[in-house]
């Protein structure tokens, strides 16, 4: 490998495998250049957000979290929550790759926070799938993330009257589909809204391979979401998210939320 970027790329990925101080320079490539944040290895747009959130008992979900993780619970209910999104306008240490100008993803993510500090609230990611293999490479090696490889279609339709956001993507020979449809003028959730917790979680949490916790910080702003008119999900539950999928199969999501845009920056995983 001669190319001086993909060097300093993977050199920097060893450091942080192998928990060394070092800090990990911006890479010099053909590709282009834009500013960037050095605490930061990710800032991206996300576009196209859709979320489906599911109630379930804790202590269905509690046997399948890392050690150290406990749900989120409201109301005596945990959160279980499928997302859609499609990030874009990817910075990977200030770089822009043309190769991954949309990158669409659908994951399943388990609300928690750690045992003791409700305070850190976040996600941790049940499984994700994405087409895109660096992506998938990238997430697993530095952030301890479950992705999974597989075809997808993301589509988006504007009529006049509304905006209409699904994905598709194939596992183990059967098509997975989830749609919602929204009004076209966006609005501003009240600031005790349940969409704040569902959009907005300030934590990822994963674990490394040698089982130690991990947790990133995103950077996130409040964004207006439409308001959701109907939705469909078509789902192989067991098939695609295994025992944590069983949970919601014949569920109805209590709450479906459509945010066209939004910018989000993923700082570096820290261990707990």
């Amino acid at each position: 490998m001669n190319d001086p970027g993909a060097s300093r790329l993977l050199s920097g990925c060893a450091r942080f495998r192998w928990g060394l101080p070092d800090p990990i320079e911006p890479p010099v490539s053909s590709m282009s250049l834009l500013p960037f944040r050095p605490s930061c290895s990710l800032q991206a747009t996300v576009q196209n957000r859709v979320v489906f959130g599911y109630e379930v008992s804790p202590d269905q979900v509690t046997p399948f979290l890392p050690e150290k993780l406990v749900p989120v619970e409201r109301n005596g209910t945990a959160c279980v929550s499928l997302v859609g999104g499609e990030l874009t306008r990817m910075r990977v240490f200030g770089v822009v790759s043309l190769g991954l100008r949309r990158v669409p993803t659908v994951e399943l993510q388990v609300h928690v926070h750690p045992a003791g500090a409700p305070e850190k609230e976040g996600t941790w990611t049940v499984q994700a799938h994405t087409p895109r293999r660096l992506v998938a490479w990238g997430a697993q090696a530095l952030y301890g993330e479950r992705v999974e490889i597989t075809s997808m279609q993301p589509i988006r339709r504007e009529p006049a009257d509304h905006v209409e956001v699904t994905y598709r993507f194939d596992w183990k020979g059967r098509e997975q589909r989830v749609r919602a449809r929204g009004e076209p003028s966006p609005v501003t959730p009240s600031p005790n809204a349940h969409a704040h917790s569902l959009l907005g979680p300030n934590w990822r949490f994963s674990t490394a391979r040698d089982g130690t916790l991990l947790r990133t910080y995103i950077d996130r702003s409040a964004v207006p979401i439409c308001r959701v008119q109907e939705h469909h999900v078509t789902m192989q539950w067991s098939a695609a998210y295994g025992e944590i999928g069983e949970l919601l199969q014949d569920q109805s999501p209590f709450h479906v939320l459509l945010s066209l845009r939004s910018p989000v920056a993923l700082h570096w995983p820290a261990r707990t």
